[in-house]
């Protein structure tokens, strides 16, 4: 069992003849992940409890047993059958992506669905009342499994949703024809198109669940449930005039622009083929859940699926490092200086209930009290983390802090001067963590160097990755200690090696510096974003430097022009100008006009498309093969996580091997003849094709 971390939770759960101690120590199973019993009334409990994973997983062996438990059930029928979960996390957490990544085509996808279609029809045509009893998460394949019992009860803790959407799918156990049918079908759909999870109350006033109760209460609730007495919610009589073709067709166009507004269905397909389905095929419910089948194994073998089910797995990734072997819970932190990313952690440290002490000035006080309101969830949040608040212009919190966060604007001077002074009364396990980059400069002034590190917030939003730098002397208890701290904020680590820019700021450096040379050559503005933007970034590179701060993009790529093995263009004039003016963009106001007002092309061509593919397509390989990142799958997440490469094509890295590595290489070759050694092609590129014939241009499409 994997509950013994949580003895409590189990021992209190509803779980009819089951005992706790069994259960903590359970005897030899007839199945891995399930155990059934009959209690005295013959009353069949069977407990799902996948035997490899944390939480509930529907996986494919999973499937294989319950197919095996329901025969033994039509061998001898019980007078009810109840599902429950046995883990704390929930009922199920949907289907094992794991088994996905296994099907190699469209064919092997159907048969596996078909089964796995038959096994919940088999669940449904059972002769004795069924009930499904939820807690926690029950997710997908999860609730899925859960529609098709007759009944289903649930604690105040449960969350029900259908996510497949955020992994380029739609529901393949036939959510898209009982969701609909069980409840308002505009409800239904919109929980399908958006991955949006319903908490208890909601989902019982939806009529997805028939009754809410405390865990205490489900035992008289089953009992008047399996005896007949439980009032069941009826289907919505929403769902009657959906049956006609011609309503379908008119909520499916309102669908169409909705999602069509969040998500080009060129690019992320599941959404147009969910709405298709429903549309063409909602007045019948058996043949949408036979539809179903082919147009889910159509998109699990697409590039875009393959790769957001890649990116979920990298994600996975991150979140363990932040778990680490060795559970050490940061409680108090002490930030001086009123940088944003300083502010930034202040606030989510409180939110996150660490005791935060504020040194420095009141605006720094006064900065993370803002941002405090701004994250936080409810007022009840809000109020616990300004107690947690405390302002301390005197320092006395650093001899308490397990972390000293030194998020100061000032210059290295002012900064080591600070740090020097303030780590004489900091413990000797507290972490220093600066936002200095980099942060090498810093560690003359510690006396212990190898609890200092870097860290960088990708964006500042709640869950954003965050890039944690480490230095030659950095020790790798402080590491993992600091990848703790980021996953309590509820954010992503992303260990990287200290070098100037980081990994993201670096990698993208010469892309945002490409477009800028763009723009002085006389591409507008306009042109060189909506390139991006149709290439799949959420945001083009002008917007980015902005974002930044165009002083910080003219120091960052002053620092890498003079670095030997980072072959970087001089920053053109222009932005050097609009740094000396004062500017904050060099987007164009007037759109397609510049400073002159003369128009400008709207639309790249070809050759001006490829040097800003290429450009950070070369500056990842450089990466990866310095070493800044541990591997290229990280790289990738990185670029995809903070939000500057598109989701659907994996990755930098991922979308040049899928382009091909030769072709890239040749390319790069022939852009290097014609713009000079910044378009050389990187050593890290494998295979490097000495004799590659010259190729047609990779146009960003």
């Amino acid at each position: 069992m994997t509950e013994a971390s949580n003895p409590l939770t189990l021992r209190e759960r509803e779980l009819g003849p089951f005992t706790y101690l069994e259960l903590q120590h359970p005897a030899q199973s007839t199945w891995r992940h399930w155990r059934l019993r009959r209690d005295e009334r013959n009353v069949a409990w069977l407990l799902f409890d996948h035997a490899d994973s944390n939480a509930n997983l529907l996986c494919v062996a999973a499937m294989t047993e319950l197919g095996d438990v329901l025969a033994s059930l039509r061998r001898d029928m019980p007078a009810a059958l109840v599902i429950r979960s046995a883990k704390p996390s929930g009922f199920c957490m949907g289907a094992d992506l794991k088994d996905f990544r296994q099907l190699d085509n469209e064919a092997d996808a159907v048969r596996q669905l078909v089964d796995a279609h038959l096994l919940a029809q088999q669940l449904i045509d059972l002769p004795c009342p069924t009930l499904a009893v939820l807690h926690g998460e029950t997710l997908g394949g999860g609730l899925e499994l859960a529609l098709c019992c007759d009944m289903r009860l649930a604690t105040p803790d449960t969350r029900t949703g259908l996510p497949e959407i955020r992994v380029g799918l739609h529901p393949g156990l036939g959510a898209t024809a009982r969701l609909p049918d069980l409840i308002d079908p505009m409800l239904a759909m919109r929980m399908m198109l958006t991955g949006t999870a319903l908490g208890a109350e909601q989902a019982h006033k939806a009529g997805l669940l028939d009754q809410v109760a405390a865990e205490h209460k489900l035992r008289p609730l089953i009992e008047d449930a399996l005896n007949g007495r439980l009032a069941l919610r009826r289907r919505n009589l929403k769902a009657r005039p959906f049956r006609l073709d011609w309503v379908r067709r008119l909520a499916a166009l309102a669908m169409r622009r909705q999602a069509g507004a969040k998500a080009d269905p060129r690019h992320y397909p599941a959404a147009e083929a969910l709405i298709e389905l429903w549309q063409r095929h909602g007045g019948q419910p058996d043949l949408l859940l036979h539809r179903e089948i082919y147009s889910f194994a159509r998109l699990i073998n697409s590039p875009t699926s393959r790769h957001l089910i890649q990116l979920f797995f990298q994600r996975q990734r991150l979140k363990e490092l932040a778990a680490g072997k060795e559970s050490r819970r940061l409680s108090q932190l002490h930030l001086i200086g009123d940088s944003g990313d300083g502010i930034q952690l202040a606030a989510l440290a409180a939110l996150a209930g660490l005791r935060v002490s504020v040194g420095g000035s009141a605006a720094s006080m006064s900065a993370c009290i803002g941002q405090i309101r701004r994250l936080a969830r409810d007022e009840a949040q809000r109020q616990q983390a300004l107690d947690a608040l405390v302002f301390d212009p005197q320092h006395h919190g650093v001899a308490l802090a397990d972390a000293l966060i030194d998020g100061q604007q000032a210059d290295m001077e002012q900064r080591r001067a600070q740090l020097q002074t303030l780590e004489t009364s900091l413990r000797p396990q507290a972490l220093v963590l600066s936002f200095a980059d980099p942060v090498e400069p810093l560690r003359a002034a510690l006396g212990d160097a190898g609890r200092l590190l870097g860290l960088r917030f990708a964006s500042p939003e709640r869950g954003a990755l965050v890039e944690i730098a480490a230095h030659s002397t950095s020790r790798t208890i402080s590491q993992q200690h600091a990848r703790q701290l980021v996953g309590q904020l509820g954010c992503l680590p992303l260990p990287v090696s200290s070098q100037p820019g980081l990994l993201l700021r670096r990698v993208l450096a010469p892309w945002l510096l490409e477009a800028m040379l763009l723009l002085e050559e006389g591409a507008s503005a306009d042109a060189i974003e909506q390139a991006a933007l149709a290439f799949g970034c959420p945001q083009g590179p002008l917007a980015i430097a902005e974002g930044w701060g165009l002083s910080h993009c003219l120091a960052l790529f002053e620092r890498l022009h003079g670095e030997r093995d980072t072959p970087l263009a001089e920053p053109p004039a222009i932005l050097r100008n609009s740094v000396e003016q004062g500017r904050t963009s060099l987007l164009d106001p007037k759109r397609r006009r510049w400073k002159t007002g003369k128009a400008r092309s709207a639309k790249l061509s070809a050759d001006q498309s490829d040097r800003l593919l290429l450009s950070l397509l070369n500056s990842a390989v450089r990466a990866c093969r310095q070493g800044i990142v541990s591997d290229a799958d990280m790289l990738d997440a990185a670029l995809v996580l903070a939000g500057y490469f598109p989701p659907f094509r994996g990755g930098p890295l991922c979308h040049a091997r899928e382009t091909g590595h030769a072709a890239i290489v040749q390319r790069l070759r022939e852009l290097s003849n014609d713009l000079g050694p910044r378009f050389a092609p990187d050593p890290g590129w494998q295979p490097v094709v000495e004799d590659a014939a010259p190729g047609e241009p990779l146009q960003a499409g």
